[in-house]
């Protein structure tokens, strides 16, 4: 399959990329990654994850609720759900006005 050339130009970064734009450490990026608040979007052939800017924003959202916030994973995880249907729902609502509009 050959890529499109959005995804041709999607940047994607490695874990100690990742851990620099985050400001997250790599250990707390795999801890993440264990509890499914953050997938990557593929993998080397040793294992090693590359995240895209979508993943580093959502790091650094929890980065933030982690350091700034004292957030517990557990409510991490909560505000982080929360956050996600938010924006499907406004997704939904942005689609609905364009069919009535």
């Amino acid at each position: 399959m050959v890529p499109t050339s959005s995804e041709a130009a999607q940047a994607v970064v490695d874990l100690d990329a990742a851990s620099a734009l985050s400001g997250m450490h790599p250990e707390m990026i795999q801890e993440v990654m264990r509890a499914k608040l953050v997938v990557c979007v593929r993998e080397s052939s040793a294992g090693e994850p590359y995240f895209d800017d979508e993943a580093i924003y959502r790091l650094r959202q929890i980065e933030y609720l982690r350091t700034h916030q004292r957030a517990q994973m557990r409510t991490i995880r909560l505000v982080m759900q929360l956050l996600d249907r938010l924006e499907t729902t406004e997704r939904e609502v942005r689609w609905l006005r364009e069919r009535l509009g």
